[in-house]
């Protein structure tokens, strides 16, 4: 057994035993939902019925309750068979439902929460805009107050789940002020004034991405998350918990471009023998098996020290972009090995190792790009706060 394995507690080793033993039996055509960009609607409905849209969320309300680690086993399983609708999930409870759960008052969660748990609604977070990404700061989508309702107008690009979504958080400057100026809202897709166009993407194409225009559209006053100001507060928070569940896809793309590619390399015949006899292709699947443990020890580690040590998670923002970062590089490279493991085998469409290859590179622009991720981390060393 692996070390990072012993790591698990009883209770999150049954959970991914419970997502592997669905995912063997519901995703059996999840190559084909990628050749047509096509996610099942039924799926929300039966993810809920065994609780994986309620990860994050409190066990009150319906959810599996705040265990990020139990979050990152569910994604890691999951993007073994598909990481698009591993990216989806992770969308709808991480990214809306969450935050609604951690920034939201009593009567928003309890209004919003139970549906968006049990999969019955289905989340979306927009951030992201046509003319900003990276410096999330400098939004341009406004909610103007009128009376006892914002008046939301802009547009959000590159919005997983964007399509399909019922519930929305989003973030929208309400002043200019630089540090006070963004505010957070719950937006209804009933609320109306609300367009979304389709978005076709090179990878994670069963996910639903898409451009969402807000037109006029009119939130209520109690549905403004936390107090008028506070959206970047909450938009930070909420990218540290991102940044840790999805580095659970990684990991299970890692996982599966290995189990691919060491069993190919075991039956194929060459020069008289099995390929995985030959240094250069055990090399490969070496590297693999290094960098699933090492990502996998960390990010299991920092999801455990987030849940046990609440009071120093703002101190983790350098962790997560260590850990986002490099297991995002990981999954791209061991995807890449698997298929030159596989040979033009693996170029078609017929093995998963193409599709980890397209979606793995997502994880180096999302949630923050690779290169925002080494800013973060230099940024640390520059100001001396880390004790070496």
């Amino acid at each position: 057994m692996l070390i990072s394995k012993l790591l698990l507690r009883e209770e999150v080793v049954e959970l991914a035993s419970a997502v592997k033993e669905f995912c063997e039996r519901e995703f059996k055509d999840a190559l084909e939902w990628d050749r047509q960009e096509y996610m099942p609607p039924e799926l929300w409905k039966k993810m809920g019925e065994i609780g994986l849209t309620g990860m994050m969320l409190d066990s009150d309300l319906g959810g599996l309750g705040d265990d990020l680690l139990a979050s990152v086993v569910i994604l890691e399983e999951m993007s073994v068979y598909s990481p698009a609708v591993a990216m989806s999930l992770g969308a709808h409870a991480v990214l809306c439902g969450y935050v609604i759960n951690r920034a939201g008052n009593k009567k928003q969660k309890e209004k919003y929460i139970p549906p968006i748990a049990t999969g019955e609604k289905i989340g979306a977070l927009c951030i992201t805009e046509p003319e900003v990404g990276s410096d999330a700061a400098s939004i341009k989508t406004k909610a103007i107050k009128k009376g006892d309702r914002y008046i939301l107008r802009g547009s959000k690009i590159f919005i997983t789940n964007g399509p399909v979504a019922d519930i929305f958080v989003v973030y929208a400057r309400t002043s200019d002020d630089p540090k006070r100026g963004i505010s957070a809202f719950i937006v209804e897709k009933d609320f109306g004034n609300i367009s979304v166009e389709k978005i076709h993407k090179m990878g994670m194409r069963a996910s639903p991405t898409g451009l969402v225009t807000f037109n006029d559209t009119e939130v209520p006053e109690e549905n403004l998350l936390g107090s008028e100001g506070e959206g970047i507060y909450i938009m930070m928070g909420g990218l540290d918990v991102e940044r840790i569940a999805l580095s659970g896809s990684n990991l299970g793309m890692i996982k599966g471009s290995l189990d691919i590619a060491s069993n190919y390399a075991k039956e194929r015949i060459q020069f008289g023998q099995p390929i995985i006899n030959y240094q250069l292709i055990q090399e490969k699947l070496a590297y693999m098996l290094a960098q699933l443990e090492l990502n996998r020890l960390y990010l299991y580690h920092l999801a455990e020290v987030w849940r046990n040590y609440p009071e120093s998670r703002k101190k983790l923002r350098t962790a997560t972009a260590i850990v986002k970062m490099t297991s995002a590089r990981a999954a791209l490279r061991a995807a890449e090995e698997a298929i030159q493991i596989l040979g033009g085998y693996g170029y078609t469409t017929d093995y998963r190792v193409q599709m980890y290859w397209r979606d793995a590179k997502l994880y180096e622009i999302g949630a923050g790009t690779t290169e925002m991720m080494k800013l973060l981390i230099a940024r640390r060393v520059k100001e001396g706060f880390i004790d070496l």
